[in-house]
């Protein structure tokens, strides 16, 4: 038990004293500034399922966004779908919401923004169908030379119906993904 606790105090201290974890000053991006980083630099998501399935090669990416409102489009990238359903290229809707100087918890804040995310997509196939909607929130940890760092995380709830079987629910489950080019 002390071992234990010896190594997640150096685990802590580690986290702590590193230099990604050094950057505390928040972030005021714009939609036109988040237009930049995920669609123009084409930076992506790689999102994980924290553990329901095999999420490695599930990605997020951005292909438009509105700089006046943050609705967007994109595709999710290989998705992992359920057994018979290829992998493929899966259209994406969603919308980035800034909440302007204000912490997750709804509270002011002299760090930065708060980003919300939200998006779907739909699946179809010949006697199955698959849905999802993720809802979450981005934090931005600073660049790396011209490479924005961060991090989204949140839930998604999904569905999955088949021919004679109906609609089976596979949530709420967490999400979370790592920002990359």
């Amino acid at each position: 038990m002390l071992k234990r606790s010896c190594l997640a105090a150096a685990l802590w201290f580690a986290i702590l004293t590193s230099p990604a974890s050094a950057q505390t000053t928040g972030y005021y991006f714009t939609y036109a500034d988040l237009q930049k980083i995920f669609v123009e630099n084409q930076q992506y998501f790689v999102l994980n399922d924290e553990g329901f399935n095999n999420p490695a090669l599930n990605h997020l990416h951005f292909t438009a966004i509105d700089t006046n409102t943050g609705a967007f489009t994109g595709t999710l990238w290989a998705p992992v779908l359920q057994p018979n359903e290829p992998q493929t290229v899966v259209p994406v809707t969603g919308s980035l919401t800034i909440h302007d100087g204000v912490s997750s918890l709804g509270l002011s804040s002299d760090n930065g923004n708060y980003y919300e995310i939200a998006f779907s997509w739909i699946l179809n196939g010949t006697c199955q169908g698959t849905e999802a909607s993720y809802h979450g929130a981005i934090s931005f940890r600073g660049y790396q030379g011209a490479k924005m760092t961060g991090l989204v995380g949140g839930t998604v709830t999904s569905t999955y119906s088949a021919c004679g079987i109906g609609i089976l629910p596979y949530s709420p489950q967490p999400f979370s993904g790592i920002l990359t080019k």
